[in-house]
């Protein structure tokens, strides 16, 4: 029988989710191809090849779908994190496991996905549509971090009732670290403030706050 013959017709959900798909990796595209502000949801339509109509079903507004974009590239970091954490050191070597997680988590500040979001920040300063869905897309992405980080660490670490604190100033240091690296490409004394941070990790964890 021939394969196309065969194979069964996509379902409406499927053809759903392919659409969506699409009009996402085509946002991607656009924000790192041309910016935001060149990213229009025209532009996305046409990269897309989809209908005005299908575009508005999934994404009603430009800000709705530039925050789903940064989330897909989210998702997509994620799975290759998954990948990489298989390399990580078993979890009885505590420091060197701890080294290397946060090696692992500076690489999603020192990519697209760091460089399209500081983009949609600035965006979001004037843009009183964009902020607060950006906002509520960052929230929800500091959970997702937060929870994939406690994984990659492991049980003792992610245990440890300092770990949300921790977490905390290691993303605000290499967001700060990242924005500073855009501008400055001086990525020796970049990798030496992470290096630092490692070794001064643990104490933090250990940190208890006042009240």
């Amino acid at each position: 029988m021939p394969e196309a013959a065969a194979r069964a017709p996509r379902t409406q959900q499927q053809r759903r989710d392919e659409t969506r798909r699409a009009l996402l990796d085509a946002a991607v595209e656009s924000l790192i191809e041309v910016g935001f502000a060149r990213t229009t949801t025209l532009e996305v339509q046409r990269r897309a090849n989809v209908s005005r109509g299908a575009l508005l079903h999934h994404f009603p507004s430009k800000a709705e779908l530039m925050v789903a974009a940064i989330d897909h590239l989210a998702e997509m970091r994620a799975r290759e994190l998954k990948q990489l954490a298989q390399q990580l050191p078993e979890e009885r070597d505590g420091r060197a496991r701890t080294a290397a997680v946060l090696d692992l988590l500076w690489q999603c500040f020192s990519g697209t996905m760091f460089q399209v979001s500081m983009e949609l920040r600035t965006a979001a300063r004037t843009d009183p549509e964009l902020r607060p869905v950006l906002v509520t897309g960052e929230r929800a992405l500091r959970d997702r971090i937060f929870s994939q980080a406690k994984v990659l660490f492991g049980k003792d670490v992610a245990e440890h009732p300092g770990i949300e604190r921790a977490l905390d100033l290691t993303l605000q240091l290499m967001i700060g670290a990242a924005m500073t690296g855009v501008l400055h490409k001086d990525d020796s004394r970049l990798r030496s403030l992470i290096d630092d941070w490692k070794v001064l990790f643990p104490t933090v964890l250990g940190l208890r706050r006042k009240r």
